[in-house]
């Protein structure tokens, strides 16, 4: 026999020493997704973020009270029209401005054409909501 031979019982000796014991085949387990959030919806919540996020709300609440709060204004725009070509336009403007509630601030006001001679009045008002 030649010594570069080998023979059935080298083979055996050789698959039991050197070859690793074959362990039972068990289904893939499942994996869990917690890790693979993209999203970041983590149950866990981080206690300082939170804490922080409370003092940085409760100090612009604190700088938004301590701000006067402007009285909210409508800009109204009048278009007065008279009956008919002979109304007294001066007249008209007049009693327009003597009307006065709180709140009501009359501005600028002018005439301007409509058609054959007529002219309507345009005047503008501010009105503060809250007074």
């Amino acid at each position: 026999m030649n010594s570069n031979q080998t023979t059935p019982e080298d083979i055996n000796a050789i698959n039991k020493s050197e070859l690793p014991a074959e362990k039972p085949v068990s289904a893939p387990a499942e994996e869990e997704d917690d890790d693979d959030d993209l999203f970041g919806s983590d149950s866990e919540t981080d206690e300082e973020a939170e804490k922080l996020k409370a003092q940085r709300l409760e100090e612009y609440r604190k700088k938004k009270a301590a701000k006067p709060q402007e009285a909210a204004k409508s800009l109204v725009i009048l278009d007065v029209k008279p009956w008919d070509d002979e109304t007294p336009m001066d007249e008209l403007e007049k009693s327009v401005r003597e009307i006065a509630m709180d709140g009501l601030l009359w501005g600028s006001s002018k005439l301007v054409d409509i058609g054959y001679g007529i002219k309507k009045l345009q005047i503008t008002c501010v009105i503060e909501d809250d007074k």
